[in-house]
């Protein structure tokens, strides 16, 4: 019991990196917007699909795939800022939620109109194999997609604090009217943030593929978790995101040798719903 403890918490741990990544740009956008984006599992859905593709017709590794699958995203985010999300800043919450769950069911059910139900995986990877550590076997292709989700997440701090658009994302995200004032246009900060999230969420797709595979109901569960590391994470910037994601990981990790593997969904809501009770802006939060 002990071994499968030990080696659990390892693989929550390195899913809970991953899982902070996938989060992260949506905890951009909404730090940065205010915007409640529901679609962003779905996001993180077609972006799988599109590395599967890539890396299939190109015959190149998926993890290379994140090459080009990010500036892609970054563009697609850019465009989906300006057809749906421009129109919506700064509304009532309701419209938010209308907006994004319309684009949430649409990204859905085009996925199943064009690839069905059939789960698909990568035919084409380089990071396979494992490590072995004592009693533990870390698998090649997490521990790479957990230490690029850990250097993704360091690069963008970096981004944030020492470069002019960086510092200019931040002062747009403690008071826009102030940031407007100094002459921010916030509009391309808003359209920045967006873009820049979706970039990440195309980082991310191309390692989860590396060791998973996908389906169009995937969008559900990364949304769910995303959900609840943003929650949890409050507007406690980078470090906040990746500290959720580790608890969420290790919460996992614990309910899959102490439970049930098949409830994992339930005992995520009931933490979400939990920290929503006790710290409604969550654990990590600046404010």
């Amino acid at each position: 019991m002990l071994e499968l403890l030990l080696q659990n918490l390892v693989n929550g741990i390195l899913m809970g990196c991953v899982y902070a990544l996938v989060a992260l740009g949506l905890a951009l956008q909404f730090g940065v917007m205010d915007i409640i984006n529901f679609a962003h599992g779905e996001f993180v859905m077609i972006a799988m699909y599109l590395v599967f593709w890539i890396s299939l017709y190109l015959a190149i590794p998926g993890s290379l795939t994140s090459l080009i699958v990010a500036p892609i995203y970054f563009v697609f985010g850019l465009v989906i800022y300006k057809l749906v999300i421009d129109r919506i800043v700064g509304t009532y919450p309701l419209a938010q939620i209308a907006a994004t769950i319309g684009l949430m069911v649409l990204l859905r059910n085009l996925a199943l109109a064009a690839w069905r139900a059939q789960p698909r995986g990568l035919q084409y990877e380089v990071l396979r194999g494992s490590v072995t550590l004592g009693p533990v076997v870390v698998p090649i292709s997490r521990l790479t997609a957990a230490l690029v989700s850990v250097g993704t997440m360091l690069a963008l701090r970096w981004f944030l604090t020492h470069t002019r658009l960086g510092l200019a994302l931040r002062a747009t995200s403690d008071d826009m009217q102030a940031a407007s004032l100094l002459g921010i246009n916030v509009r391309r900060m808003f359209a920045l943030a967006f873009g820049l999230g979706c970039a990440i969420i195309g980082i991310a797709a191309a390692f989860i593929m590396t060791f998973q595979q996908v389906n169009p109901e995937s969008g559900l569960t990364w949304g769910l978790i995303s959900w609840i590391i943003v929650v949890m994470a409050g507007l406690g910037g980078v470090s906040g995101v990746l500290l959720s994601g580790l608890i969420l990981g290790m919460v996992e990790a614990l309910e899959i040798t102490f439970w049930d593997p098949r409830a994992s969904l339930a005992v995520m809501y009931s933490l979400f719903i939990l920290i929503l009770w006790v710290k409604p802006r969550g654990l990590f939060g600046r404010r």
